[in-house]
């Protein structure tokens, strides 16, 4: 039996069949559209791995930092390369060493003026090792009691990422907001614009970006 041409049903199909081909055609030129931008999180932290694709050192590790600790949580990290390269004989240009803060942690992210405007070491329990008064200053910039090469600026000068956690931020950021400084983007817009130390780098999630670390062969120490 014939179809009539002239049919509704058959303009129909015609009409479905030309829109989706319409369709078709759009999409195949969105991959080149779309791998022009970066995905965003729910959070609005663009999601740009550049920095991983960077570790290409032979022997690689994170280091998961969650807890102040005076500063003394970056030792481990000090330790990992003084060690490869004073018993192994190993450059440190051959290790890379990533710092992820979050948690009470997070803090450490921050200039000494964060530190004096909020208050970091007063609701940290953070205390100044020559002062013995809650600390005005971030430990892991200036500590006396820590050797000079277990600070955060000496650290990245050898090669150290240093990640913060965009959900530690907002944390931080609420409890600004509640204390009173200000509203909630004014104080994300500080923190990130003003007080943030250079070459740290935000990631949506600490455990997603250990976990993708993790994937590209970076092994896992727990501060």
């Amino acid at each position: 039996m014939s179809v009539d041409s002239g049919s509704a049903s058959a303009q129909h199909r015609r009409g479905f069949l030309g829109r989706l081909g319409a369709s078709l055609l759009t999409l195949g030129a969105l991959p080149g559209a779309l791998a022009a931008e970066r995905p965003v999180a729910e959070s609005g932290v663009a999601v740009d791995e550049a920095w991983m694709d960077a570790l290409t050192g032979k022997y690689r590790q994170v280091f998961d930092i969650k807890a102040v600790n005076e500063g003394g949580a970056l030792a481990p990290a000090r330790n990992f390369l003084n060690a490869y390269r004073d018993a192994y004989g190993v450059t440190d240009r051959e290790v890379n060493v990533v710092i992820g803060l979050h948690g009470g942690a997070a803090v450490l992210a921050f200039n000494d003026a964060a530190w004096q405007r909020f208050h970091f070491g007063q609701s940290g329990d953070v205390i100044d090792g020559v002062t013995k008064m809650p600390s005005l200053r971030n430990p892991a910039l200036t500590n006396a009691g820590l050797p000079s090469d277990a600070l955060l600026p000496a650290l990245q000068a050898r090669g150290a990422t240093v990640l913060l956690c965009n959900n530690s931020l907002m944390r931080l950021t609420r409890g600004l907001v509640a204390g009173g400084y200000g509203t909630e983007a004014a104080m994300r817009s500080e923190l990130l614009g003003t007080y943030l130390l250079p070459g740290i780098v935000v990631v949506p999630a600490m455990v997603v970006a250990f976990n993708r670390l993790q994937m590209r062969g970076l092994t896992y120490v727990s501060g």
